[in-house]
């Protein structure tokens, strides 16, 4: 099996993983147009902002995969999020008592390689 490298270069780009359990009552189209607004309206206008990802475990457990340029520019946007009122009516949409299950918060990682 060949594998094919895009950089041999260690990266200083950061990974935000944000999982979070959905409330029961919400439909994935609802979660994907709150998240469609939070990223256009709050993500795309921070700086070091590069891509975002929304996967699924199963009916309940989600994650935001967010990219970025570097942890710093991360972790600033992270102390934003809590006056972003899109970013509010989002997590209205998660199961704040029950998302304990899914790991709470989110969390930095500094990527060490990528391959693709």
């Amino acid at each position: 099996m060949q594998i094919s490298t895009i950089s041999n270069e260690v990266t200083t780009n950061a990974v935000e993983w944000a999982p979070f359990i959905k409330k029961k009552e919400v439909s994935d189209q609802q979660l994907v147009a709150a998240a469609d607004i939070v990223t256009l309206a709050f993500l795309s206008k921070q700086p070091g902002f590069i891509k975002r990802e929304l996967i699924k475990k199963n009916e309940i457990e989600y994650a935001d995969v967010i990219h970025w340029s570097s942890r710093k520019d991360a972790e600033i946007a992270g102390h934003k999020v809590f006056d972003c009122q899109e970013c509010k009516s989002y997590f209205d949409l998660m199961d704040m008592d029950d998302s304990a299950t899914a790991g709470t918060g989110f969390s930095h990682y500094d990527i060490l390689k990528q391959w693709g």
